[in-house]
């Protein structure tokens, strides 16, 4: 059966999809190593931006920060020492810094799980029984993970819920060939770029994906329910400023509902943009400048599991660290040349996105970086 047309629309916006009860900030620059601590120790170092974070009096607001910018600072010694280390070891000092950031990222909305108390890591794994990556398992306890999961999800994970860590990795776009090498699947993340398209009385978003829909079964049903696959039209590269190069086989799905302008006529951008969130669990924010988002599918074909690329990192990277200290054979380069290619790769590939997420969640909204020039033809 053939698919429907488009909407015929008479201009368009192409921006990412952020959150709009968050906001976004938009960079003149494209992330770096550099850039992102800065940033971070801003929050660290400079009392008004620290303490911003916090409600209350100033007494409550002054003993917070002061928890805060001890969990940043000994983030940010524990990144840069990871960023020396020129492979799968670094992980180990990775986990450490995004658990400090994670405990001061949660300290403005759940202070009292973090301060003054024994804090677990919130994920459970045994080395010692660990057999393979392709069988390993991590086990949800209270702690850190859930609380982290609720904050950028906005939905709870239950205590004991086992996540197979082959199901982690393929949610990582940046080690999809490394998954592929490794013969531990296909990544099942696919690339999103967003166009605002609009006529004269309404605006309403629309979905350019690399390949199909991946993670098929309940994320394909949930996309469907708020989105409609259409014919993608000849012009696709040129509305959505691509190279003629550009020969991957796409998808297109458009928005089912649409967003009224104003009498005036003036589009409403926050309400567009709430069209795009309404599939908020399986939407992740861009850490490349090639794409504009992520479509990150629920980690279950038959139930709804969300998990983001910026949690699945973080999981993966706390994996790797038990492994790297208690069993470091895993990576063997003789016997297992492949996972070691991988584990590095992850080491290499995801720091600079896990400093996305964490300043993203600092900041408490969405962060898009663009080269210098971006915004001149």
């Amino acid at each position: 059966m053939p698919l429907p047309s488009a909407r015929p629309y008479t201009n368009w916006l192409l921006l990412p999809p952020y959150d709009p009860s968050k906001g976004c900030h938009f960079w003149s620059e494209s992330a770096s190593f550099p850039l992102l601590l800065e940033n971070l120790r801003r929050h660290a170092e400079i009392k008004t931006v620290g303490r911003s974070r916090f409600p209350g009096p100033l007494n409550k607001k002054n003993a917070l920060w002061k928890e805060y910018r001890n969990f940043l600072r000994q983030a940010l010694s524990n990144f840069e020492a990871a960023i020396t280390v020129p492979n799968r070891s670094a992980c180990l000092l990775y986990y450490y810094a995004m658990l400090n950031f994670a405990k001061a990222e949660l300290l403005s909305t759940i202070p009292g799980n973090i301060t003054g108390k024994f804090v677990g890591h919130g994920l459970s794994f045994s080395p010692s029984r660990a057999k393979s990556v392709a069988g390993d398992v991590l086990t949800v306890k209270d702690g850190v993970f859930p609380w982290l999961y609720e904050a950028r999800t906005g939905h709870k994970i239950a205590i004991g819920t086992r996540i197979s860590v082959k199901r982690l990795l393929a949610q990582i776009p940046e080690i999809a060939t490394q998954i592929s090498d490794a013969k531990l699947g296909e990544c099942q993340v696919a690339s999103v770029h967003h166009m605002i398209a609009m006529d004269a009385d309404k605006s309403w978003t629309v979905l350019l994906m690399d390949g199909t829909v991946t993670g098929t079964g309940r994320t394909e049903k949930f996309l469907l329910k708020h989105f409609r696959e259409v014919e993608v039209p000849p012009n696709w590269r040129d509305h959505f400023a691509m190279s003629r190069r550009r020969l991957n086989k796409v998808t297109l799905f458009e928005s089912i509902a649409t967003c009224p302008k104003s009498a005036s006529g003036n589009l409403d951008i926050d309400g567009t943009f709430g069209l795009t969130y309404k599939i908020r669990e399986i939407l992740g924010m861009r850490t490349s400048e090639h794409m504009d988002a992520f479509i990150c599918p629920s980690l279950y074909k038959s139930k709804m599991l969300s998990m983001p690329a910026s949690l699945a990192r973080y999981a993966i990277t706390y994996y790797a660290s038990s492994l790297v200290r208690y069993k470091p054979s895993v990576f063997d380069l003789q016997i297992s040349p492949e996972q070691a290619y991988m584990f590095d790769a992850i080491a290499r590939e995801c720091a600079l996105p896990m400093l996305i997420d964490t300043l993203a969640g600092l900041e408490g909204e969405d962060q898009f970086f663009f080269a210098a020039g971006a915004f001149r033809n």
